[in-house]
């Protein structure tokens, strides 16, 4: 029964992809694509394979991160929580239906952009398992943080949580180096890179497909687990459905 709820929840966040297919791909791949492309023409070929990578975890985080925050948001502004609040559905299973749409919705578009660049030669898979918990872990991450947005800006309109969600996902992709490689930044930016997640997302990612950001593989798995795992005790354990509405 318990299953069906998550499923149900999932499916109810996730049906406006099928019912709107090209707005789905114009949002998923139309922009990863619309900034890879000029990228890569001036980028030297030893920098093509940052862009790549760059490009996987732009997608990964834009749909993964904003949709998160913006679906709790538009609960809110169309008081559809109203409904899930009139079942007996708990805290874990509201977000885990959410992390089941989410997946939909994301991992599609991520499947397409890797694909996409392993045919045209720009990326070269070494190890399928790493780059799947590479993916694993930036989504969750991501979705996390959406999450987590979305309740600290529970008594905010829907326009501030959208803004404050695309200026979060703007700061872990383009200010941290996930297009370049971090040697490309003075040593005291460099250093504030290292909190953002995306760059150890990235640095996984990376290493599985033979582009090193010059960033310790282990260091970076357990960092973005920690900060998971803090996450998920806050979302699941400290905060309420009934509370954030």
């Amino acid at each position: 029964m318990k299953h069906l709820k998550i499923y149900a929840i999932g499916m109810l966040y996730a049906k406006w992809m099928l019912k709107n297919k090209l707005f789905y791909v114009y949002l998923t791949l139309f922009m990863p694509f619309s900034i890879l492309i000029p990228f890569y023409f001036i980028t030297s070929k030893s920098g093509r394979p940052f862009i790549a990578v760059g490009t996987i975890v732009f997608t990964l985080l834009s749909n993964s991160l904003v949709t998160a925050c913006q679906d709790l948001a538009t609960d809110k502004l169309l008081k559809r929580i109203a409904v899930l609040l009139s079942k007996p559905i708990s805290s874990a299973e509201y977000f885990l239906g959410q992390l089941f749409s989410n997946a939909l919705q994301t991992f599609p578009a991520v499947a397409v952009v890797v694909i996409v660049l392993s045919l045209v030669g720009i990326l070269q898979i070494c190890s399928v398992p790493l780059l799947t918990l590479g993916l694993l872990l930036g989504w969750y991450l991501s979705t996390a943080i959406g999450y987590a947005l979305a309740i600290a800006l529970s008594s905010s309109d829907y326009n501030t949580v959208v803004i404050v969600s695309n200026v979060v996902s703007f700061i872990l992709v383009f200010l941290a180096p996930i297009y370049y490689p971090p040697t490309y930044l003075p040593k005291p930016i460099r250093t504030f890179a290292l909190i953002l997640p995306s760059l150890h997302v990235a640095n996984i990612v990376g290493m599985a497909s033979d582009v090193s950001y010059g960033l310790d593989l282990i260091n970076s798995i357990i960092y973005l687990l920690i900060l998971a795992g803090t996450l998920t005790v806050i979302i699941t354990k400290k905060m309420k459905i009934k509370d954030l509405y």
